[in-house]
């Protein structure tokens, strides 16, 4: 089991890698992040309140695949983990995912895990 010295840092990581890359935002995979939710004895209201949003913005966001933005994906990060947060982020290409993933964990990930 990861202690919380290295989980933060590889969360302190991941912020700034998503720092980097980030545009305008990313956009959430529902039901990864629902699955997440659950498996963690979270609820949706928690997690919208975490992310600085009202329950009901944060099923829109989720609803209407709106993009997160840089302090709400922080916050997830945070709240998550990186390599779960990483697994709910939806990027545009694998390209663009491959990158991120390199850059913030400094390794390559297997292509089925990348898929997945």
């Amino acid at each position: 089991m990861a202690s919380k010295q290295s989980i933060s840092l590889s969360a302190t990581n991941s912020v700034k890698a998503a720092e980097n890359i980030l545009t305008d935002g990313y956009a959430l995979k529902k039901y990864k992040l629902k699955k997440w939710i659950y498996d963690n004895d979270h609820t949706q209201p928690y997690v919208a309140k975490a992310l600085g949003l009202t329950p009901d913005e944060f099923k829109r966001k989720l609803r209407e695949r709106d993009k997160f933005n840089r302090e709400q994906i922080k916050s997830l990060v945070y709240l998550m983990g990186a390599k779960a947060a990483f697994e709910v982020l939806y990027f545009p290409s694998n390209r663009k995912r491959k990158k991120v993933w390199w850059q913030v964990f400094g390794k390559y990930k297997k292509k089925e895990e990348l898929n997945e």
